[in-house]
């Protein structure tokens, strides 16, 4: 039974003609994982989102393993540890193998960065500051406490409103509720440690009708890469 979520103007069915206000056609796009069998949501687009002007390599991202075999206790002491202003190119992996990635960042004030990562689903606990995640899916604030699961493939963009410390958890596995919390419709059971009452969803944003060279890094393969639209990515209007 999944949360059904309908921002702004769609289509009263799908896979139809959709007009804008002046007469185009409005470009539909489905985004999703797992092929056609997995969650997905459905946008409809000022601009075709294919639309990219030029793609460039931007940085590699050389995370070196302990070369020490021998195990020893750790004591990660994150209290004391500086990092860049930026959420996106600034994170201090702290623990990490093939399956999952642990990040610490201090980021500061809004970033002007769109980025998306393609290599993993991402959870980021933010332990302090407070802010905004915005995307083509819409709006969502959050405050110190909250967890905000960012899936695969999802441009977004960082707005906070002052200093802030957060935890990033890249999975290169999809991120599910455990199967153990969901009944057979996928409803949240009575011993599940939350419910559809703790998650909260995205506010609409009006699309953005702009043009020009918008750049967005994209994460792949411990790489990141710039892809350069030639509109605002924002330019959803449902």
């Amino acid at each position: 039974m999944p949360i059904y979520h309908q921002l702004g103007r769609v289509p009263r069915k799908r896979h139809i003609a959709f007009r804008g206000a002046g007469g185009q056609l409005l470009p539909e796009e489905l985004i999703g994982n797992e092929g056609f069998t997995g969650p997905a949501s459905l946008l409809y687009h000022l601009y075709q989102p294919t639309r990219v002007k030029e793609v460039r390599p931007a940085r590699t991202l050389d995370w070196q393993a302990e070369p020490e075999r021998v195990l020893h206790h750790r004591h990660f002491k994150t209290a004391g540890l500086e990092t860049g202003p930026s959420v996106v190119f600034d994170r201090i992996p702290l623990l990490f193998n093939a399956d999952v990635a642990l990040a610490f960042v201090r980021p500061s004030g809004s970033e002007q960065v769109f980025y998306r990562n393609a290599q993993g689903d991402e959870i980021v606990y933010v332990t302090e500051g407070s802010g905004a995640l915005e995307s083509p899916l819409g709006r969502l604030p959050f405050r110190a406490g909250d967890y905000l699961v960012i899936p695969r493939g999802i441009l977004h963009q960082y707005h906070f409103e002052g200093p802030a410390t957060c935890l990033v958890i890249e999975s290169a596995g999809y991120v599910r509720t455990p199967k153990r919390y969901r009944n057979n419709f996928g409803q949240l059971l009575e011993q599940s440690p939350f419910s559809e009452r703790d998650i909260r969803r995205p506010e609409f944003i009006e699309a953005r009708d702009e043009t020009g060279d918008f750049p967005v890094f994209v994460k792949k393969s411990n790489r990141l890469v710039e892809m350069v639209l030639d509109h605002h990515p924002f330019d959803v209007v449902g």
